[in-house]
């Protein structure tokens, strides 16, 4: 969950794993199965959803072809998200 007391860098980190967590769930994926399809542990996978990790753009990009999605369209709505929160706080 987006925070205003949050550095923008670390908005974008937990707006990021929000958005990735939501593709998932749209894909009635597992994050078990979200980690053997991008080749990553699970744990790592629960991590980037909750914005623990600031993952690498290779990281990013092996998830989003896992979700079958552009990593410019993840970036894209992990920026709206941080708009919409700052517009409501």
């Amino acid at each position: 969950m987006i925070t205003k007391e949050m550095t923008a860098h670390d908005k974008l980190v937990v707006a990021l794993g929000e958005v990735l967590q939501e593709r998932r769930n749209k894909l009635s994926l597992s994050q078990n199965e979200l980690a053997r399809a991008s080749g990553f542990h699970r744990s790592y996978i629960s991590d980037v959803e909750r914005g623990y990790r600031n993952i690498s753009l290779k990281n990013l990009s092996r998830l989003a072809t896992a979700l079958q999605v552009s990593v410019s369209s993840v970036l894209a709505l992990a920026e709206q998200k941080m708009a919409v929160f700052s517009q409501t706080n």
